[in-house]
């Protein structure tokens, strides 16, 4: 297999599959809507950024190629190159359908789909970028506003507490509270916990759960733990249905409104979503002080054994984006600190409880292949050129310095760059280059 070039510094002339940077076709990705702003912001500097890598016109008498990105959700996404896809889904790897980006990680069996439509080829999970899942909630039913505890204004959830309310035990807003104290005439402190989830398959549902596992990797129904529930098909399942029934939506955006409108609720989604203008979690309509609001999780105990919190985002609750707080996460595969190869999957990648900063963290990905030349029949096929294209934007979009994709990514997206570490096995964005490196034509 001929590899397109190798690290990450800008490519120089070559006889190789695809031929010099900036060579290629114009190109369309598709995948998950979590990705869809700031894939807008770094295909636009793509074409525009002094960056080495970026592709603004001036590396050769060519015209510079495009990158398009349209939101069809990971799972549709995901289908289109083949992993258990639906009826009237056509296959296509071409240059309308370049790369795919998702916020979850493959299994080992929707790899091995994908990896069956091609000659030999191998699935690349290249992580582009973190991002937060921020627990929001509605207050009960009068209840104003909060006074008191480690959050002023806010709630503040012990690990344990937040295992039990989305498995349907802690059940009664009283033992959310921590010290804290509902305010509001007639306000019903004892009132039930709705949960609301996803009633679609998401990486957001999955990298909570994993999550909650991390809390409590016990079995917590019907010998099921958190963890299988986040691996399940679609990974719609959650604990106690039965006793306490969910609340279902359709995307984060769903979920936001059903719990804006649903006193005593609580749910769960991407912070750069909640915080786009989709419901009032933030001033002045949500936030401190009022009933609507997302909480702040426990990251860590002191020497003294006294529990920290830490909020979602780098700047709280203000209404402008800012960066997912995820600084220094502790990436594991459940035990040791772990980054795998892009060619494994990215499936058991999780946090640790304690944290520099907040716990709930993980990865949005960009889909790619170590060899394109031979995928299977489909509606188009892939080229030199495409393929070229979709290189150089994702090498792009791993570059750091002065106008690179990186850099891009910690702009005001309430998202957070890729950790970086000495050792290769901790250093995802090295892992990440290195995954790039290995896309071929």
């Amino acid at each position: 297999m001929c590899m397109l070039a190798m690290g990450i510094a800008a490519v120089e002339a070559s006889a190789e599959p695809g031929g010099e940077q900036c060579a290629g076709v114009s190109i369309t990705a598709h995948g998950t809507g979590l990705q869809s702003n700031i894939q807008s912001n770094l295909t636009s500097a793509f074409n525009t950024s002094p960056n080495s890598l970026a592709c603004d016109g001036s590396q050769g008498s060519h015209e510079k190629p495009t990158v398009s990105y349209i939101n069809w959700g990971s799972l549709l996404a995901q289908e289109s190159w083949g992993e258990e896809p639906s009826e009237g889904v056509t296959l296509n790897f071409g240059p309308n359908n370049a790369y795919i980006g998702s916020d979850e990680a493959p299994t080992l069996a929707q790899k091995a789909e994908i990896e069956s439509h091609t000659e030999g080829a191998k699935l690349l999970t290249i992580p582009v970028a973190q991002y937060a899942i921020a627990v929001i909630v509605h207050l009960p039913e009068h209840c104003e506003s909060v006074t008191g505890g480690p959050t002023p204004g806010r709630l503040a959830l012990k690990w344990g507490v937040l295992e039990r309310v989305f498995r349907g035990t802690a059940t009664s807003w009283t033992e959310l509270l921590n010290g804290a104290e509902m305010t509001g005439a007639g306000c019903v402190k004892g009132a039930k916990v709705q949960r609301v989830v996803r009633a679609d398959r998401s990486g957001q549902t999955m990298l909570l759960k994993k999550f909650l596992n991390v809390i409590n990797s016990k079995e917590i129904e019907s010998g099921k733990t958190w963890y299988a529930l986040a691996l399940a098909p679609n990974n719609l399942v959650w604990p106690s249905e039965g006793s306490d029934p969910v609340v279902r939506a359709e995307g984060t955006a769903g979920v936001a409104r059903a719990v804006e409108e649903r006193p005593g609720s609580v749910g769960y989604g991407a912070l750069s979503i909640i915080r786009g203008g989709v419901a009032k979690f933030i001033p002045p309509l949500g936030g401190s002080g009022r009933p609507t609001f997302w909480v702040t999780v426990q990251n860590g105990v002191d020497l003294e054994k006294n529990p920290t919190y830490a909020d979602p985002s780098t700047n709280e609750e203000a209404e402008a984006k800012a960066k997912s707080n995820c600084e220094e996460t502790f990436y594991t595969d459940g035990a040791k600190k772990w980054a795998p190869s892009t060619e494994e999957t990215w499936i058991e990648v999780t946090t640790a409880k304690k944290e520099q900063h907040y716990p709930v963290c993980g990865f949005m990905y960009d889909f790619s292949l170590t060899k394109f030349n031979g995928v299977h029949p489909s509606s188009e096929s892939p080229t030199a050129g495409s393929v070229r294209t979709a290189f150089d934007y994702l090498n792009f979009v791993l570059s750091s310095g002065t106008g690179g994709g990186q850099t891009h990514i910690d702009e005001g997206e309430d998202l957070l760059s890729l950790p970086v570490a000495e050792e290769a096995q901790k250093n995802v964005l090295k892992r990440a280059r290195e995954g790039v490196s290995k896309i071929a034509f």
